[in-house]
């Protein structure tokens, strides 16, 4: 059966999901005394603020790998090489706060070879058909290893001998704050089309991302996701399903000179041909490192051919057979090796098999041990790590004699205590309340959502508004407030944060000037005062708590404290953190103690101002891509909404873990919030807002 390979890809520009955009793209290369190569491209600018810049570097690389003559390696690393330079030169006439430095994770592939070239800051994974799970990066990985800035160039080259099954990732680096290679591993093992289309839905609400995952296969693919992909074809080929393709390579339209003013001017010359290439040195040095890190190909792959196929060295036929004489010694050897082969048959099977009956011995013994120790303790972590243990060695018994009347009963008794321990509770019914995607008009890009009173509120980016959403779903969202609209005397921007307060019963509003509102259910928007909120260093989340105002403010690596004051929050401001850094952090929560919620170390606990740890011992799985966080102040238990993972996890005040809840709607889980009075739960799930019971 044929052997082919299917590409997905796509990149996020500013909010706005398409195929290619900037910083990723593609071409076929066909050459006329060869079959065509493909060549793929991921840049990610190595520093914020030269978007622009960067975002030239995937034409320029496509056109010097078109032109060049040379083999797939010689070609890529003689395109990267030659773009590294031009644009070095131009850093080195530059002062230092305006170099241009980028990463580049760079696939190519003809026939059965296929390499990736990475510099700087660059990421990519490969799953084998076998289950062979891998990530690779370029050395270094940091601003000064960037194309561009880097004083050596010296690109790390990969061989990927493909196979059916192989999955290939190219992602910028930014996944790595979304989900962790463990996560990344159980979603590339569900298969291409899963995959990506889950990585799209944790990837999505960044800013700026880009994406491309190969998969090699032995038939077609039966149902391709519509809504990414498109199968090899080159830059400017057909639009997808959204009318969306890059400009071909050969159309980009770039300025003609090289001068000392602008990097994008540089790029422009590289990408007209004003350039010299490097000379033969590179690809030899190039086959030098094929030569001596390239493993054996595989026989029998062939990608994107129609006749590609497993092929088997002939071995029959008729030949001459030489005459060979045995010396007597030898026949000697082979009748003794024969009588010690015998004397070893005849001895070492009950050696094996008294060996194998006392492993199935230890292994139950260790397993009930295990077991006994995890009914003991009280610690839901330790708890865990003994059923685990004992689960392990369960398995291994369970392959000497599988149906061992013990080991069948302590497989339960584990099984049941491993349950107890998930906590899981499944929510199968749910009532829609809006689906704002069909009853908003407009772009739509909701990125935080609270509840509160009979009302539920969303902060619409793309939108730049504000919106209300009765609860009773009886009538549709109302914008109260947007961009360039007036709220009593001042004059709304784009709104930022959102937060309900329980005591004043409104809804607090920031926008990105620093100002401040306040919304009165069936009374209005008014002005509001934040004392010094223009001084503050970033407004990252907000959140309100017994009449108080609490900002993130993650520049500044502090969480700020305002007391009610007249007109708002007219008070001098609090530093509530010891010194500690906050990078990473998304949102907060505020009960009896304050709790942050970050990308990289999940939910951290702040008691007084020193932080504590919260480790949600007896958990099954570490949180994935963590979206909301909420107290609940009746219980002053946590509300997390665990993308990654499509659950919802409940937890103590302490960081034990308490429940999680999951249901077959979570498909795109964003934001949960819980009203305990109602004992409801209300789940923002894509753009559609969803509510049912809250299991007791």
């Amino acid at each position: 059966m044929a052997v082919r390979t299917w590409v997905g890809r796509f990149t996020v520009v500013d909010g706005r999901v398409q195929e290619e955009g900037p910083w990723l793209g593609s071409l076929i290369r066909q050459r006329d005394d060869d079959e065509p190569d493909e060549l793929y491209i991921l840049i990610e600018p190595a520093a914020p603020g030269r978007d622009e810049y960067t975002s030239q570097l995937v034409d320029v690389i496509a056109r010097l790998y078109q032109k060049d003559p040379l083999s797939l390696t010689g070609a890529l690393v003689r395109s990267l090489k030659a773009a590294h330079e031009h644009l070095r030169d131009w850093n080195l006439k530059s002062l230092k706060e305006h170099r241009v430095g980028a990463g580049a994770s760079c696939l190519t592939l003809r026939g059965a070879d296929a390499y990736l070239a990475q510099v700087g800051p660059s990421l990519a994974y490969v799953r084998a058909g076998d289950g062979g799970f891998r990530r690779i990066t370029a050395p270094g990985g940091g601003f000064d290893d960037a194309l561009g800035i880097a004083d050596r160039f010296e690109p790390q080259l990969t061989r990927l001998a493909l196979a059916p099954g192989d999955l290939v990732l190219l992602a910028s680096t930014a996944l790595d704050g979304i989900a962790p290679a463990d996560h990344v591993r159980r979603i590339l093992d569900e298969g291409a089309d899963a995959a990506l289309r889950e990585l799209y839905l944790l990837c999505r609400d960044q800013p700026q991302f880009s994406l491309l995952l190969l998969s090699c296969f032995e038939q077609e693919m039966e149902d391709p996701p519509e809504y990414l992909t498109r199968a090899g074809a080159a830059r400017g080929g057909a639009p997808d399903d959204e009318g969306l393709a890059g400009p071909a390579v050969g159309e980009a339209a770039l300025e003609p000179a090289i001068d000392d003013v602008a990097p994008e001017r540089a790029m422009a010359s590289l990408a007209a041909g004003g350039f010299d290439l490097p000379r033969r040195p590179v690809a030899e040095q190039v086959r030098e490192i094929t030569a001596s890190t390239a493993p054996p190909p595989v026989a029998g792959v062939r990608l994107r051919g129609e006749g590609a196929g497993p092929h088997y060295r002939r071995t029959t036929g008729a030949g001459i057979v030489p005459q060979v004489r045995v010396p007597k010694l030898a026949v000697f050897g082979v009748i003794v090796l024969v009588l010690l082969g015998l004397v070893a048959w005849w001895t070492i099977p009950g050696s094996v098999a008294q060996n194998r009956e006392q492993r199935f011995t230890a292994m139950v013994a260790a397993a009930r041990t295990a077991n006994a120790q995890a009914q003991a303790t009280g610690d839901p972590g330790v708890k865990r790590q003994m059923l685990t243990a004992a689960q392990s060695s369960l398995a291994d018994a369970a392959k000497i004699h599988p149906d061992n009347g013990e080991v069948k009963a302590l497989e339960t008794d584990v099984a049941s205590s491993l349950a107890a321990l998930d906590a899981v509770y499944e929510i199968k019914s749910w009532t829609t309340i809006a689906d704002l995607a069909q009853s908003v008009t407009g772009s739509l890009s909701i990125t935080r959502s609270v509840v509160g009173g009979t009302n539920a509120y969303f902060l619409d980016a793309k939108g730049h508004r504000v919106l209300r959403l009765a609860l009773d779903g009886k009538s549709p969202p109302e914008t109260i407030l947007q961009d360039g609209t007036l709220a009593g005397m001042a004059t709304a921007a784009r709104p930022v944060q959102i937060a309900w307060s329980e005591q004043s019963g409104s809804l607090v509003i920031i926008d990105d000037k620093r100002q401040a509102f306040a919304y009165f259910p069936g009374k209005g928007t008014l002005p509001m005062t934040v004392r010094g909120a223009s001084s503050l260093g970033s407004v990252d989340a907000i959140t309100a708590a017994a009449g108080n105002l609490y900002v993130l403010d993650v520049k500044d690596n502090q969480v700020w404290r305002y007391l009610p004051g007249q007109g708002g929050f007219d008070s001098e401001r609090t530093g509530l953190l010891d010194p500690t850094n906050l990078q990473n952090a998304t949102e907060i929560a505020v009960g009896q103690d304050v709790y942050v919620l970050d990308t990289k170390l999940g939910i951290r606990r702040f008691v007084g101002k020193a932080e504590t740890p919260f480790t949600l011992a007896g958990i099954d799985t570490p949180l994935v891509s963590p979206g909301s966080l909420s107290v609940l102040p009746g219980s002053n238990r946590l509300v997390v909404a665990d993308r990654g993972n499509k659950r919802v996890v409940i937890a103590s005040a302490d960081g034990q873990f308490l429940r999680q809840i999951v249901s077959p709607a979570f498909t795109d889980l964003r934001a949960v919030a819980v009203d305990e009075g109602k004992n409801i739960i209300y789940v923002l799930n894509g753009d559609t807002l969803m509510q049912a019971p809250f299991p007791p």
